[in-house]
């Protein structure tokens, strides 16, 4: 076989070989452009798509999460500030009624001349209504807002999601004292319309119960108590139940109740022959007794806002002297055993028992231009803590 030297490469030869080589170069550098490009693009939409499993998402509790996206602007006329946990004021429009917000548990207090409700730790306040002074009573649902304002002396029904208001007619300045169901309310009617009676949530179905005022609720929903001032100056207790009311006389001038399960708690004012007591009796008004004798501030006072907690074991009440201080207590429903105070300063106004077993009240005398706010405290006296600055009943 013939052997053949090699032969030089020449300039033609070179610029094909350059040209071939940066052809690999490109295309190379396209495929991994390519390969790149579609994993980054699968990572973005193929993962983020894929099937995640049942597992619910379940928002960290009091951050704003749990209350759906609320707006960060404010009520000009709420003082246009966050609530002290950092948690934002929203308009009527972000409330707990939208879904994905839990409405289980909700308070309702007066700010800045408006009606207010939040959770019971302050956070997702939600601006309601206007309302500077009057009577109110948020639902055990937190669905519906009953309210008197001063001004106007009716009562008012708002749903608190859809803002729609029903104006039931003409009322006294007695707080409403809702069904534990929601479904109804009672209050004091006025003008044409006194006396204890007792509407539909929506507004409908109003009708009387019994000439009286101050009603009160059980927590069973099968009573409703109230006090009845009869024309001589004497009162009496009285309780609606299975469609009649039994006027239960007592011997002594009624300030206020608080319907049980079983029986009724009713406070009566001192005179020159007794002091102030808390009492009970059944609802047909046997076995009576003395829960509480005499204020525990060794001075003249009532006992008022009479208040049973949900499961019927502790009754709060104020002691209120003749200059309108108020301090606040708790003992056993059952037998007026292990009383405790719930406030430690006399300028202290109950709202009554929260949904978490707290005892909520308003601290600071704001008629004395005191700074005021929304305190929550647990029956035995316990885990005071402060609610809402500036708040107000």
């Amino acid at each position: 076989m013939e052997h053949r030297a090699p032969q030089p490469t020449d300039s033609v030869q070179w610029a094909r070989i350059e040209r071939r080589r940066k052809a690999l170069i490109w295309g190379g550098a396209v495929l991994c452009a390519v390969v790149a490009l579609v994993a980054f693009g699968w990572l973005l939409f193929g993962r983020a798509n894929a099937p995640t499993g049942t597992a619910p998402y379940i928002p960290i509790p009091g951050t704003d999460a749990t209350i759906g996206a609320v707006p960060a602007e404010t009520s000009a006329s709420a003082g246009a500030t966050a609530s002290p946990s950092g948690a934002s004021t929203s308009s009527a429009g972000e409330t707990p009624g939208q879904p994905g917000v839990s409405a289980a548990c909700m308070i309702a207090y007066r700010r800045a001349g408006k009606l207010c409700i939040a959770r019971p730790d302050g956070s997702g306040e939600v601006v309601v209504v206007s309302s500077a002074e009057g009577a109110f009573a948020l639902s055990p649902d937190a669905r519906t807002l009953a309210y008197v304002d001063a001004t106007a002396r009716v009562l008012v029904l708002l749903d608190v999601a859809s803002g729609k208001r029903a104006e039931v007619g003409p009322a006294s300045l007695d707080r409403p004292a809702w069904s534990p169901d929601s479904v109804w309310c009672a209050y004091t009617g006025a003008g044409s319309q006194s006396g204890v009676r007792r509407v539909s949530a929506d507004g409908s179905g109003g009708t009387a119960l019994f000439a009286g005022t101050s009603p009160s609720v059980s927590a069973d929903g099968v009573a409703v108590a109230g006090v009845r001032t009869n024309a001589d100056g004497s009162s009496a207790v009285v309780v609606y139940r299975a469609g009649k009311a039994a006027v239960l006389a007592v011997g002594a001038y009624v300030v206020d109740v608080a319907a049980g399960s079983d029986r009724v708690y009713y406070a009566v004012a001192a005179d020159d022959l007794a002091e102030a007591e808390i009492r009970a009796m059944s609802f047909s008004g046997g076995g009576r007794v003395v829960l509480k004798s005499g204020p525990q501030a060794g001075a003249r006072a009532s006992f008022h806002d009479l208040c049973l907690s949900s499961d019927g074991a502790r009754l709060a009440y104020a002691e209120v002297g003749d200059d309108g201080y108020s301090r606040l207590f708790a003992l056993n429903a059952a037998d007026g055993g292990a009383l405790v105070p719930l406030s430690v300063r006399r300028d202290d106004y109950p709202l009554c028992w929260g949904c978490d077993g707290r005892l909520y009240f308003i601290e600071g005398n704001a008629w004395q231009g005191e700074a005021t706010k929304l305190m929550g405290v647990r029956g035995d006296g316990t885990g005071r803590v402060v609610v809402v600055e500036g708040a107000g009943r």
